[in-house]
């Protein structure tokens, strides 16, 4: 083990030995309409479909602005490409991060989610944890629940599994200070399809075309029958890397 991995080792232990969260404060939006009036004409055209077709009403009360226009964005996508799971079924986020998403994973699904974090005790300078945010979010969405760990020790079946942006290439994740031994592709992706319950997709999103190549390899290893998307477009989309999509059947 280099120095650097070393260094990577030693924080990760000691960042998990200070799991502890300060309260998640957030300047709440409450009301939409300076985030509407500031939306393109395409874009306001989307928000309508999407409002008309999804319950957002309660967005404003656990988002905040750079929240509801990520919202926006994840729930548009999932709407353009992931068919909806049967009514009741729980669904699983991996990789959920502060999960600032959820409002659109519940209003999508119209039922609860699992969201799994390896690095969920990462510290904002507010001193509040991901783990703590994301925790913020499931108490106003009953039946959501936010897991820390490894997606290798979740077990049961999902409705539908979204996955976006996994660690396909080693420099990502050393980018995010997280140790070599959790590079394990493979083995994520061969767990991830076995918890897809009969019927159901796992939905994944990679960050440019090198990573969708790296994606594609990974689910022909795997004998997975995946259907290739392209690229995965968004009028709320704030990204400027093309980002690429994958539905695979269970």
């Amino acid at each position: 083990m280099n120095l650097t991995e070393l260094r990577r080792e030693i924080d990760w232990r000691i960042q998990n030995r200070l799991a502890w969260s300060a309260p998640v404060l957030k300047r709440r939006l409450r009301d939409v309409t300076r985030v509407l009036a500031g939306l393109r004409a395409a874009q306001a055209q989307r928000y309508r479909a999407l409002a008309g077709r999804y319950d957002l009403a309660d967005w404003p009360r656990v988002c905040t602005a750079r929240d509801y226009r990520l919202n926006l964005y994840v729930l548009d996508v999932l709407d353009r490409y992931l068919p909806r799971p049967a009514a009741g079924g729980r669904c699983l986020d991996i990789g959920a991060a502060a999960w600032g998403y959820l409002p659109a994973l519940a209003a999508w699904s119209g039922g609860a989610w699992d969201g799994v974090e390896l690095d969920a005790h990462r510290r904002y300078w507010t001193l509040a944890t991901r783990a703590g945010h994301a925790r913020y979010m499931c108490r106003h969405f009953p039946g959501c629940r936010y897991r820390v760990g490894s997606l290798l020790d979740l077990r049961g079946f999902y409705a539908a599994v979204t996955w976006f942006l996994p660690f396909v290439r080693p420099a990502p994740l050393a980018a995010a200070r997280l140790p070599a031994r959790f590079f394990q592709p493979q083995a994520l992706l061969a767990h991830a399809l076995s918890l897809l319950a009969p019927n159901a997709c796992l939905f994944i999103v990679n960050q440019g075309e090198d990573e969708a190549e790296i994606q594609s390899a990974l689910l022909t290893a795997l004998g997975a029958k995946a259907t290739e998307l392209g690229e995965i477009t968004s009028e709320f989309s704030p990204f400027t890397r093309p980002r690429y999509g994958w539905l695979v059947p269970a």
